[in-house]
């Protein structure tokens, strides 16, 4: 079993410095010539290296190669059992799981499964990875007479799918989509060309969108903003870069549910000026380390945390297994002061802000008010109606503005106030 924890090492480290840790996956290519094509494992390498993570990668392609070539092939099988990997990734020739689906049950799906036995009897903590692949630019010339739905790039992706979906779900794995993020590609960004000439191979972009997809796919992480561009314009980069969020991020669930990968995410919201409470949104995780930026830790799964100080703070959650460690970091704004800082306002109005408790205050002998508030998009967000005295609230950190009406419906107050 891997031991991928935190050492008390590592922990003191968190402590004292409240920076995101970069993460270390050893990833293990099983193909053929669609997975070393321009030489994408590199890419990938390179791409992680760019955006703080590092790749530690091998691979075992040879041309044209199928599953039931890979299950007794001494090269495939050595770095298989040549260390314990983080993931495995497997890619089947090009067609064969496009192939009509009695033929895919007998020539590929059994394979897939020896393979991902080897995988795991090697590891058990190996989280095999199938490469989905993509339709051919023209679909499969070759075997169109035969099975007439892969005679378009459509039918040939659309079977492509199916199956790879189905291997995923049938071992238990994670699926990396590449074919879903070339479709929205060809269809949305025509343009930008995924094949070199044989209409069937990937081109650098299309090396580059599988290096973009490896990335969110293994890291959970944004591919967008990444610096490392393979050798395209910036222009292109950051489109695949994009698609690859898109494709990956927006619907991880579908291509990780049946996996035993951990996903970490949490929201957090305000409850007082210095009080944040968290919400644990992570999947598949045994237990959990919240590290809030201050100096202080939790394992609670859902904590609420008290903060001494003004200040922005990084907030990670780490979603843990006895086999991987997943990260989610966000940051949170507090704001405390000691005193409640007075705004007079026309109309003898008074504004008060305290981190993000902000109170109205209207004389008693100046009747009924109606306040609205909106904020920087210009959508209302408070509607005080007929109140006097004081009114108090919770406002998340932002720019806000508010107007006053009397109880003549004139207005005698509008300005703008920020909650830090």
């Amino acid at each position: 079993m891997k031991n991928r924890l935190f050492t008390l090492s590592v922990l003191v480290a968190i402590l004292l410095c409240d920076t995101a840790l970069a993460v270390t996956r050893k990833v293990y290519f099983v193909g053929n010539s669609y997975t070393y094509y321009n030489n994408m494992p590199v890419m990938f390498r390179d791409f992680a290296a760019a955006k703080g993570d590092t790749v530690v990668y091998g691979m075992s392609a040879p041309g044209g190669y199928t599953f039931m070539q890979h299950c007794t092939d001494a090269t495939t099988l050595a770095g298989i059992a040549s260390q314990a990997w983080d993931i495995v990734v497997l890619q089947e020739q090009s067609q064969r799981p496009s192939f009509p689906p009695a033929q895919v049950a007998t020539d590929v799906y059994p394979y897939a499964r020896k393979l991902d036995s080897i995988i795991r009897a090697n590891d058990s903590c190996t989280q095999t990875m199938f490469m989905m692949t993509w339709g051919r630019r023209n679909g499969d010339v070759m075997n169109c007479g035969f099975y007439p739905v892969v005679c378009t790039y459509a039918g040939m992706q659309g079977r492509l799918r199916e199956s790879y979906l189905q291997m995923t779900q049938d071992n238990n794995a994670v699926v990396a989509p590449m074919g879903a993020a070339w479709k929205i590609v060809i269809d949305s960004f025509p343009s930008i060309d995924l094949y070199v000439t044989d209409s069937s191979h990937p081109s650098l972009a299309g090396s580059y969108l599988q290096a973009c997809i490896m990335y969110a796919s293994v890291f959970h992480s944004p591919a967008s903003g990444c610096t490392y561009t393979g050798g395209l314009t910036s222009t292109v980069a950051t489109t695949l870069q994009r698609v690859a969020d898109k494709v990956v991020l927006d619907s991880l669930e579908q291509w990780q549910q049946y996996g035993h990968y951990p996903y970490a995410a949490y929201t957090h919201a305000h409850t007082a000026a210095s009080t944040v409470t968290f919400s644990n949104q992570a999947l598949r995780a045994d237990r959990y380390l919240w590290v809030f930026g201050d100096g202080t830790t939790d394992t609670a799964a859902n904590p609420t945390h008290v903060y001494t100080a003004s200040g922005v703070y990084t907030v990670r959650l780490e979603a843990v297994t006895d086999c991987f460690t997943n990260v989610a970091k966000d940051t949170v704004h507090v704001g405390i002061t000691t005193a409640l800082p007075v705004i007079q306002i026309p109309g003898k109005l008074q504004l008060q802000v305290s981190g993000g408790l902000v109170s109205f205050g209207i004389p008693q002998d100046e009747g009924n008010y109606t306040i609205e508030v909106y904020n920087i998009s210009g959508i209302k967000v408070m509607h005080y109606k007929n109140c006097e005295g004081i009114v108090k609230d919770n406002y998340a950190p932002g720019m806000y503005f508010y107007r006053a009406y009397n109880s003549g419906s004139i207005i005698t107050a509008r300005g703008r106030f920020v909650v830090q």
